[in-house]
């Protein structure tokens, strides 16, 4: 009879908490520094959590972001290559792995991983972003054009949207496209919300609501918006025929001081690639 009462309190009582383990404290740890922008302790949190569990995808996932962060790429990929042996056609990882092959400028692979993504029907603006980045960059205007719609569509904040219609824009325009690059234009009102930045500055040149004096001088706030700065002016330049100042550009977003893995810095490099031919 005792036994059947114990049984009875013991299904009654509530579940106990157990505490989070080690590995999990470590991850919350690196996922507070990664949010304060604390970079170098993010990665020796999360490299202390996989230590003690390699096998929980998150915490390669969350070190890959800190790499790439750290201009670490091609340690980013591999610690993405990770998550995806653990959990295979893991969408965000295959969208993180594509983004840091164009960084990379490593196009096919970028093309392998969000291919597969897309093909899942995912409506997902990381992926219309750096898949239409991709087919962009590799001279395939058209589709880039038309993948953009869907960056504008799923854009989650006013400078997402801005970064769509600022890589859209010369898409069009490149596609053949003109009328609808400048209904485009025609329509485009920073958000009084929104900071200043490089793609508002795109968007106001071809606009003629800035001169390139204006925008070329915020090359020199730092390396990560000289090259987007560069490539905007550079193809400013291209688009109105003037070849020879648009290589100027190009060539200074793809020298340092410039970030290299910027997207301004690698659209420079293919805008080169195309030139020589």
């Amino acid at each position: 009879m005792i036994a059947i009462v114990l049984i009875a309190l013991l299904l009654q009582a509530p579940p106990i908490q157990t505490a989070p383990s080690e590995a999990m404290k470590a991850f919350q740890e690196g996922n507070a520094a990664y949010e304060k922008l604390e970079n170098d302790k993010a990665l020796a949190a999360y490299d202390r959590a996989i230590g003690l569990d390699p096998k929980n995808p998150d915490f390669h996932q969350a070190r890959a972001r800190t790499l790439a962060r750290l201009q670490r790429h091609v340690d980013a990929v591999d610690a993405l290559s990770k998550v995806l042996q653990l959990r295979p056609n893991d969408a965000s990882a295959l969208v993180d792995r594509g983004h840091y092959f164009i960084n990379l400028r490593q196009l096919d692979e970028a093309f392998a991983d969000l291919t597969k993504v897309e093909a899942m029907k995912k409506d997902d603006y990381g992926l219309f972003y750096h898949l239409a980045l991709a087919r962009y960059m590799n001279g395939e205007f058209a589709k880039a054009a038309e993948l953009y719609d869907g960056c504008v569509r799923t854009a989650q904040t006013p400078d997402n949207k801005t970064s769509c219609q600022a890589w859209q824009y010369v898409a069009l325009s490149r596609a053949g496209r003109k009328a609808d690059a400048q209904k485009l234009l025609d329509a485009f009102t920073p958000d009084p919300k929104q900071a200043p930045s490089a793609y508002i500055d795109r968007l106001l040149l071809f606009k003629g609501a800035k001169n390139e004096e204006e925008v070329a001088k915020t090359m020199e706030k730092d390396a990560l918006q000289l090259p987007t700065v560069a490539y905007s002016v550079g193809i400013w330049h291209l688009l109105n025929g003037r070849d020879q100042k648009a290589r100027e550009y190009f060539t200074k977003a793809v020298t340092p001081p410039a970030q290299q893995s910027a997207f301004g810095a690698v659209a420079s490099y293919f805008e080169l690639q195309r030139m020589k031919g």
